[in-house]
């Protein structure tokens, strides 16, 4: 079975209500956001607003918020090259994550004299 890191890279997760989703980096790669939006619809959720949620580095951060009527999906560009969690605060549905990791980039180090 897959980690839940490569399932996000090849085709999307879905995270449940109240069941957090831990994504683990990779060493030497760095994994790139995109996209989240909302399962389906039950009729009785049209106005209900979803916070999206990153835990990382022992900080609970905002990614955004959606709603069934106005805003089902958002775009993101948010690199990751650590291990983090994603979460939402829907009682009962699903929010799916898709990204993409590439190699981290070597940088040569140089010195720059600035006089």
């Amino acid at each position: 079975m897959f980690s839940p890191f490569c399932r996000l890279l090849c085709s999307g997760v879905e995270v449940k209500g109240g069941e957090p989703l831990r994504v683990e980096s990779g060493d030497g790669f760095i994994l790139h956001l995109s996209q989240a939006c909302l399962g389906e619809a039950k009729k009785d959720k049209g106005n209900e607003s979803v916070c999206l949620f990153v835990n990382f580095d022992d900080q609970k951060l905002v990614l955004g918020t959606l709603s069934y009527e106005k805003i089902p999906q958002i775009p993101f560009d948010l690199v990751f090259e650590k291990d983090f969690e994603l979460s939402h605060n829907l009682k009962n549905g699903s929010v799916f994550f898709s990204g993409y990791k590439v190699a981290q980039p070597e940088y040569p180090f140089t010195q720059i004299n600035v006089s």
